[in-house]
């Protein structure tokens, strides 16, 4: 886990170097657009509603609750 971090940190360093910005700047951006794609995502998904399928009533069980 160590060695993954220690990886991922310099991978980090290396792109936010390229691109003229400090660590800080380049993680803190990437959450933020990691952020407004989950929203986005979370906007478009579509929920479909669980329909009754017609299964017989167990009526022992309903009195039982």
């Amino acid at each position: 886990m160590v060695h993954l971090h220690k990886s991922l940190e310099s991978e980090a360093s290396k792109a936010a170097e390229r691109e003229g910005r400090s660590l800080d700047q380049f993680v803190t951006e990437a959450v933020e657009e990691k952020l407004r794609h989950a929203q986005r995502s979370a906007a478009q998904r579509h929920v479909t509603p669980i329909r009754d399928r017609g299964a017989p009533l167990d009526e022992d069980a309903v009195e039982r609750a």
